[in-house]
């Protein structure tokens, strides 16, 4: 707490200079570049912890699945989401670069028909044509101190850039999560709330894809390996479980080293078992000696709660605006919210 307290003055600094920057685009003195795509963009106000990638690869899943080839666009930093992003949407095309536009050029050239960014809530140097916000249940309440007192990038205010919140819930209650959309949900330009469940859908092993199912981790004593923002819910998905679990948190983006893996394991015994999330499966990856402890990884299931009209809307609205740009009589591109 006394850190954070002596990060107050550096936080009010970096609150004025974000407010500076927003005023700059809201009266025209900088001006945001056009995208060559139609685009869905995914952002959040806090940095981690939000569920922002698992959702940005449900949008382009569900892209994907109304026959669209989606570009995934990131600043890619650490590398660990952009092949996570590969991993999980297999037909896209991803692209990581600090440059959204380049990248975006990039994406389109290599065949992709549809746009989405992940992590661009914040990036208001490219024109995005939908947006959504993502918050956490869990994180919403309490302090909300700026950078790098807190977690949070913006305020509340930054929500009436986006079209529609996104609240997600993984040790929350879907009526919590459902309660806080329907209170977010008007300070958004399109007055639109969504709530997701982030759910363990199962683990695979690490360097494999052979489903295992979630009575794998029953009773059993459970190392929780993770370089990401709020670690403490990824262990207490796992406790929901009812595994034994042992936290080995690590900053996010973390980037491993042999005696992080060996610690794990010695924490692990050989009776034990090791588990991760698959944005730190793709560094853990060519680390892991084989043999006991076994390390798991833990897939994460977007299951939207209630009506998904409002979420449909959105895509769709994407989706006839990339059908609209590779053939003009096949749909009208939606009009721009004001």
């Amino acid at each position: 707490m006394a850190t954070r307290l002596a990060l107050i003055p550096a936080a009010a600094l970096y609150r004025v200079a974000v407010a500076a920057r927003n005023a700059a685009y809201d009266m025209g003195l900088r001006r945001s570049r056009a995208l060559p795509l139609p685009s869905l963009g995914v952002g959040n106000l806090a940095v981690g912890g939000t569920g922002k990638t698992p959702v940005t690869g449900y949008l382009a899943r569900e892209l994907v699945r109304r026959g669209l080839r989606p570009g995934i666009v990131l600043r890619g930093y650490g590398g660990d989401e952009e092949r996570e992003h590969a991993a999980a949407v297999p037909e896209a095309i991803v692209v990581a670069d600090p440059d959204r536009q380049a990248a975006a050029v990039r994406a389109a050239a290599a065949g992709a028909e549809v746009l989405v960014l992940d992590d661009c809530l914040q990036r208001r140097d490219v024109a995005v044509d939908v947006m959504v916000a993502v918050v956490a249940a869990e994180t919403w309440s309490g302090w909300r101190l700026p950078l790098p007192a807190g977690a949070w990038r913006e305020g509340a205010g930054a929500l009436g850039r986006a079209d529609a919140v996104l609240v997600t819930c993984k040790t929350a209650a879907t009526a919590e999560g459902e309660a806080l959309a329907t209170r977010l949900a008007p300070r958004t330009r399109g007055a639109l709330g969504i709530t997701v469940r982030l759910a363990p859908a199962g683990f695979h092993p690490l360097g494999a894809r052979e489903p295992v199912g979630p009575e794998v981790v029953r009773g059993r004593d459970v190392v929780a390996l993770c370089a990401i923002g709020e670690p403490e819910l990824f262990a207490a998905q796992l406790e929901r479980l009812d595994a034994r679990v042992t936290l080995a948190a690590f900053g996010d983006h973390h980037a491993y080293a042999g005696a992080d893996v060996a610690a794990a394991r010695a924490r692990a015994g050989v009776a034990g078992l090791v588990v991760t999330t698959a944005k730190d499966a793709v560094k853990l990856n060519q680390m892991w000696p084989a043999g006991n402890p076994q390390c798991l990884v833990m897939e994460l299931e977007v299951r939207p709660a209630g009506t998904v009209a409002a979420l449909d809307a959105l895509l769709d609205r994407v989706a006839a605006a990339a059908r609209a740009t590779t053939n003009p009589e096949a749909a009208a591109p939606p009009s721009r919210p004001s």
